[in-house]
């Protein structure tokens, strides 16, 4: 995933697949596996999107409807152990997503499961959380996106000019992203 986020689809040759594989290039090694170079990218999304899936199920069992108790100190450091989570899951899938926004056109079915199997269940999750701990929120979904958003600009900033607004460090950042969060829900109340 890494050669074909660094130079693209086209660029990337099966000879430097398989010598990054620790293979013989230009060998047909490859081919033993996969039938074409694009079989590769297909089986490698794929492998991201059931990681990312596990990562969701394992996140939405946390049960956050009495852990953010406004009053509760304990449900600060569980937020930002979610965001920060969250964040390095980005930072994980940070090739793949080089890799779609680069060459997404040569694989639509898979570009659309990743908006619906990855991006989308990542905001399904994040307002299943925001519904258990506030069943009051009015637009729980368009919170969950506007909450995630930010954390996703963060990180995306930092990829596209080599550091986050205003050079703002994560910890910083996940300590005012859980006082959002915390304000939400307790205005849903």
């Amino acid at each position: 995933m890494a050669l074909f986020a660094q130079q693209g689809f086209r660029s990337t040759t099966v000879g430097e697949i398989e010598a990054a594989a620790g293979l013989q290039p230009r060998r047909g090694a490859l081919y033993k596996h996969f039938a074409s170079k694009q079989d590769l990218l297909v089986a490698a999304v794929r492998n991201e999107l059931e990681r990312a899936a596990a990562g969701a199920i394992a996140i939405a069992d946390i049960d956050l409807g009495g852990a953010l108790d406004t009053g509760d100190d304990a449900s600060r450091p569980l937020l930002v152990a979610i965001g920060r989570w969250f964040l390095d899951e980005m930072d994980r899938l940070r090739d793949l997503t080089l890799v779609v926004e680069h060459d997404g056109s040569r694989m639509p079915d898979l570009t659309a499961s990743l908006k619906s199997d990855m991006v989308d269940l990542s905001y399904r999750t994040a307002t299943a959380l925001l519904v258990a701990a506030a069943p009051g929120l009015r637009d729980p979904e368009a919170t969950a996106v506007l909450t995630l958003g930010s954390l996703v600009a963060l990180r995306r900033t930092a990829w596209t000019f080599g550091a986050p607004p205003l050079d703002l460090d994560d910890e910083r950042a996940l300590d005012a992203w859980a006082d959002l969060v915390l304000a939400s829900v307790a205005s849903s109340g």
